[in-house]
């Protein structure tokens, strides 16, 4: 089955502009995109639209000129905009291929005439791996947008796969695939992020095996990074002497830095592993003390170890100022069970997209300057949750996996995070949470002390498996070398990986600073026993600058958690070299990889 052609955002309205030259420019509705780009531009004259063709641009924005790109493809000036809002640039020229040709095309034009390129998809992240804040158009970036055309997905049952062109979305692919019955056993939450951007930084959910339970055919434990049977991308080819696409089958040694390759190529397609999978239970819990759930490891009681071990799919959220999380845990289950309520669709918990004017008159509060109202924002989040998990009977569903795992809409409110996977053995996962929450408590409550709140959004938690090549079942497949979840080699025991985020709205008072101190007692406590990374789409090498500043970060500490334990042509240098010998003209390379993977070494 195949479905192609243009997709706006999930859920929002598609507009048309009219050029000065006739042509006709398709964007999006008034979503958080628009809006925020909106504000970004409010003081230079722009319209909503934030969309204009070059004749328009020499006229109404000062810059560089238009650039000339290869026949059939216009560009066009758009503001880029990230989840957060953080990321916030100058009208950056923008084109929409229409195939992967062109794609190639643009990086050849690229390559001579000294242009970046960099994919752009929903912009449903938060680290700068496309562009910094600020960015302008002399910093000659032009934006590849994949989502207009590069679409098209095809689902092979015999073979068990999905090719999907990497500006899809994860949502459509997960609806294709589920078409023909089958399914990813876990994966991100937001259905807008296309699965080029899914890939470039191993998007994962929760998962690993219950007691008792054995891998489906087809399913991983690990990162989509490792469900990849053959992926397309645009770059260096030796034979031809310049840039073209070029297929990479799991087994060659270079797929291994482009299964999860942080935006430095541009997958025009891909094709996954899938499963088929029976429907699934979904259960929330409201009522279970954190004191009982992060328990010392060992005790009686509802912990999230015993969780694992009955469910082996977790997730937590935890409000700040709070004692009871949102526990959700998912369980195959063929047939509905007696008490649950069947969905057919994703998206079922309305109530946090749908914000009440409670909330959201102290949303305003926090972003007009007053933190402190974190201490009642946190309580009054968590006790709407309560109360709609069960007026919306919502606290137990069953459905198709995407049903269940799919429940981040666009109109979420929009936060920053930290971002770290933790690797340790199955048995330590409880240790990890004790102690982890023991230091978050803490420190939100040391802070409070001082009239200082600078977290105002929850604290999520999930745990995953390793990424195991052998998963996707082909002889000699390569490990994603990049991905945060690939095993530490010379720690095999380390076979489940615990993610932990900590949510607050951007510029929050001293959030910089309680990022920078977190950041640094997980680097240390965990030292003992367990492998730091870091999440590559959230934050992290923090700094007096901010996030992705930090030079002992990114240039010791993330080179040396690949390489721990790795042969020296599987670690961080091998995959760089990989990345250069592919990108030889560091087209795709934004500033923080330059910072991180630096031209020559450095």
């Amino acid at each position: 089955m195949a479905t192609t052609g243009d997709r706006a955002p999930l859920g929002t309205p598609r507009h048309r502009a009219s050029t000065s030259e006739g042509t006709i420019v398709e964007h999006e509705g008034i979503n958080r995109r628009t809006a925020l780009a909106a504000a970004a531009i409010a003081g230079s004259g722009w319209t909503l639209s934030a969309m204009l063709s070059p004749a328009e641009a020499a006229v109404r924005v000062p810059g560089s000129p238009a650039p000339v790109l290869p026949a059939g493809m216009t560009p066009w000036l758009e503001v880029f905009v990230n989840w957060s809002g953080e990321t916030r640039t100058s009208p950056l020229w923008t084109v929409a291929p229409t195939s992967a040709d062109q794609v190639a095309e643009l990086a050849r034009w690229a390559s001579s005439n000294d242009w970046r390129l960099r994919a752009r998809g929903y912009q449903h992240n938060w680290s700068p791996l496309s562009v910094e804040s600020g960015s302008t158009q002399e910093s000659r970036v032009l934006m590849v947008d994949t989502v207009k055309h590069l679409t098209a997905i095809t689902v092979d049952p015999t073979a068990m796969t999905v090719t999907a062109q990497g500006g899809a979305s994860l949502e459509a692919v997960l609806n294709a695939a589920n078409n023909r019955g089958l399914s990813i056993m876990h994966h991100p939450a937001p259905g807008d992020v296309t699965i080029g951007g899914a890939l470039a930084i191993a998007g994962h959910g929760t998962a690993v095996p219950a007691s008792g339970e054995t891998r489906p055919a087809g399913a991983t434990f690990g990162s989509l990074s490792n469900l990849v049977v053959s992926m397309d991308a645009v770059v260096w080819d030796e034979t031809s002497g310049d840039y073209a696409v070029k297929r990479f089958e799991r087994t060659d040694p270079d797929i291994g830095p482009l299964l999860t390759n942080l935006g430095r190529t541009i997958v025009t397609s891909v094709q996954l592993r899938v499963a088929k999978l029976s429907n699934m239970r979904c259960r929330s819990y409201i009522t279970i003390p954190t004191w009982e759930l992060f328990a010392k490891p060992g005790s009686w009681g509802r912990s999230v170890d015993s969780y694992l071990r009955s469910c082996g799919r977790v997730e937590v959220i935890l409000f700040p100022f709070t004692s009871f999380p949102w526990v959700k845990t998912w369980e195959f289950s063929r047939y509905k069970p007696l008490l649950s309520r069947g969905t057919s669709s994703p998206y079922n918990y309305v109530f946090s997209d749908n914000i009440p004017q409670q909330i959201s008159d102290l949303f305003k509060k926090i972003q007009t300057g007053t933190p402190a109202i974190a201490t009642q924002l946190g309580p009054a989040q968590q006790k709407i949750t309560a109360t709609s998990l069960t007026t919306s009977f919502v606290s137990d569903l069953w459905g198709a996996p995407k049903n269940l795992q799919l429940y981040v809409r666009p109109n979420t409110p929009k936060v920053t995070a930290n971002g770290y996977a933790i690797h340790c053995r199955r048995a330590d996962v409880q240790r990890v949470l004790y102690e982890f929450h023991n230091y978050y408590k803490a420190s939100v409550n040391e802070y409070a002390k001082r009239w200082r709140y600078p977290v105002n959004g929850p604290l999520e938690i999930r745990v995953t498996g390793v990424d195991n090549p052998a998963d996707v079942e082909i002889p000699g497949a390569i490990t994603p070398t990049l991905s945060p979840s690939r095993q530490f080699a010379d720690h095999p025991e380390w076979d489940t990986v615990v993610w932990l985020d900590i949510l607050t709205f951007p510029g929050t008072p001293y959030s910089l600073q309680f990022f920078q101190e977190c950041e640094q007692w997980v680097i240390n406590n965990y030292a003992s026993y367990a492998g730091v990374r870091m999440e590559w789409s959230k934050g992290w090498g923090y700094s007096a600058d901010g996030a992705w500043q930090n030079q002992d970060i990114l240039q010791n500490q993330v080179p040396r958690s690949y390489s721990q334990g790795q042969p020296a042509d599987q670690g961080w240098d091998s995959a760089v070299r990989i990345l250069e010998k592919l990108d030889p003209s560091r087209i795709y390379a934004a500033p923080l990889h330059d910072r991180l993977m630096p031209p020559n070494g450095g």
